[in-house]
C-alpha cells in the first residue's frame, strides 16, 4: 500500500522508499484531481449508452423478450433446412421397415444373412420411435444404413451361391 502525505501547499506526495537492492526511490508529487487508472470508470461509447437506455415495453417479461429474439434469430434458410432434415429422417425411418417386409429371403440363406436381416428388422422399429435429440436420430440413421448395407451384401452372396458361383472361404463364413 502506498502512503500519501499532504504538503503545506495541499499537494499529495508519494513518499520515497527503499528498493530491495538498497537504493532509494525519489518522492513523487501527485497532481490535484489525479485519479489512478485502476479507479477510473470504463469508457462507454454513445452507441453502448443508447443500447443500454432502450425503453422496454411495459408488462413485457425479459424471458418473453429473449424467447422471441431467439425464435426470430433463425433465418428462413435455417428453418427450411430444419424441416427438410425432419422430413428426411421420417422417410428413412419408414422406408427400411417397408423394404425389409417386401424382400422375401429364400429358405437357403446363410446364417450371417439371417442375423443381419433380423437385426435390420429390429432396427427400424427402434428408429420409428421419436428421437429426443437430433444427434440420437443421426446415430440411429447411420446404424440403419450400415445394417442395410450388410443385408444387401449378404443377399448378393446368397444370390451368387444360388446361381452356382463358387464363394471364397471368407465369403462362406
Amino acid at each position: 500500500m502506498q502512503e500519501y502525505i499532504v504538503n503545506e501547499n495541499g499537494e499529495k506526495v508519494l513518499l520515497g522508499s527503499r528498493r530491495p537492492d538498497g537504493t532509494i526511490r525519489k518522492e513523487r508529487r501527485i497532481r490535484a484531481g489525479y485519479i489512478p487508472q485502476d479507479e477510473q470508470a470504463v469508457y462507454e461509447s454513445r452507441g453502448m449508452m443508447a443500447r443500454a437506455n432502450i425503453p422496454r415495453c411495459p408488462g413485457l417479461d425479459s424471458a418473453q423478450a429473449s424467447g422471441a429474439a431467439a425464435a426470430a434469430a433463425k433465418s428462413k434458410a435455417a428453418k427450411k433446412n430444419e424441416k427438410r432434415k425432419a422430413k428426411k429422417a421420417e422417410t428413412e425411418a419408414e422406408q427400411p421397415s417397408s423394404g425389409s417386409s417386401s424382400g422375401a429371403a429364400p429358405a437357403a440363406t446363410s446364417k450371417p444373412a439371417q442375423q443381419a436381416t433380423a437385426s435390420s428388422a429390429a432396427q427400424p422399429a427402434a428408429a420409428s420411435q421419436p428421437a429426443a435429440a437430433s444427434d440420437g436420430a443421426a446415430v440411429i440413421d447411420k446404424q440403419i444404413k450400415t445394417l442395410s448395407k450388410k443385408v444387401r451384401q449378404c443377399q448378393a452372396l446368397v444370390d451368387e451361391q444360388s446361381a452356382g458361383e463358387a464363394l471364397s472361404q471368407q465369403e462362406q463364413e
